[in-house]
């Protein structure tokens, strides 16, 4: 009786040990399937790159220069020649009215003069007289008419011809009177010689009065 006691309670242990191990388990077992899961959190992370792409065009231009050297070579040829001139200077003797003639400043004969009716009939004589014309009067008679009432008389008396070109020479010509509507209504020869720097003029007396040698 006693051994099947303890048969029993050691029967009894055993199936305590197997209920708890079989508790144990299902315990874990439902621990498994009932125990939430861990979460894994995940995390995405999007990156956006702007890419820029930057286009340059360049434009290369290439221009082409031809240069075209010409070269000339000039000969000149100087040839140089020395002429000897051999000039003989022969003194102008010159007349002795160049230096013996009467001098006359009288401006009332320049052309410019338009008063007064002077008369020249008794101012030189009927030979003649050298004479050197000078300023405020001018130097020489003038070769085209200055018009009536000129040179301080009726009739202007102006030289009709040409003075001579060379020194030392004398030209003979005519004077004429400008009256009214002629030129030369009256007329005298005279004679001129070039002294070189001026003239002198051989005067006789005017044919009538009121007639006057101008000067300009």
């Amino acid at each position: 009786m006693a051994k099947n006691s303890a048969q029993s309670v050691w029967d009894a242990e055993e199936d305590d040990e197997k209920s708890v191990s079989s508790k144990r388990s299902a315990g874990a077992l439902w621990k498994s399937c009932y125990s939430p899961s861990p979460q894994t959190t995940v995390t995405t992370t999007t990156s956006t790159t702007s890419t820029t792409t930057t286009t340059t065009t360049t434009t290369t231009t290439t221009t082409s220069t031809t240069t075209t050297t010409t070269t000339t070579t000039t000969t000149t040829t100087t040839t140089t020649t020395t002429d000897t001139t051999t000039t003989a200077t022969t003194a102008v003797v010159l007349p002795a009215q160049c230096s013996s003639y009467t001098t006359n400043t009288d401006s009332t004969r320049n052309i410019g003069y338009t008063s007064s009716s002077e008369c020249d009939s008794s101012t030189f004589s009927s030979l003649g007289v050298w004479v050197r014309f000078l300023s405020p009067a001018g130097t020489s008679i003038p070769t085209v008419t200055p018009g009536i009432s000129h040179c301080g008389t009726d009739a202007a008396g102006w030289y009709n011809g040409a003075y001579p070109s060379t020194a030392g020479s004398t030209t003979t010509g005519t004077v004429c009177y400008h009256w009214s509507i002629s030129t030369c209504d009256w007329s005298n020869s005279i004679q001129i010689t070039n002294c070189g720097a001026f003239y002198v003029f051989l005067l006789i007396n005017p044919p009538v009065c009121n007639l006057r040698y101008c000067t300009e």
